[in-house]
């Protein structure tokens, strides 16, 4: 029984850790490979947002100097 609460409890966690770690938008210069200093963020917006403000930013510049993800 306590084998199966501790199976149980690792793919809870597991779970939360991975749905927790995909919501948002975080947009980083493609030099800061670190991800340290973040451009732009965002918990609450779609993946298509998020495209479409990678889009916006690097419009803004005339190149392709960051990636959303």
């Amino acid at each position: 029984m306590k084998k199966v609460l501790v199976v149980f409890a690792a793919v809870a966690l597991l779970a939360t850790v991975g749905t927790s770690c995909g919501k948002g938008c975080h947009c980083y210069a493609k030099t800061d490979i670190y991800h340290v200093a973040p451009v732009f963020e965002d918990e609450t917006m779609s993946k298509a947002d998020c495209d479409a403000k990678q889009a916006e930013l690097n419009d803004e510049w005339g190149a392709d100097l960051y990636k959303c993800k």
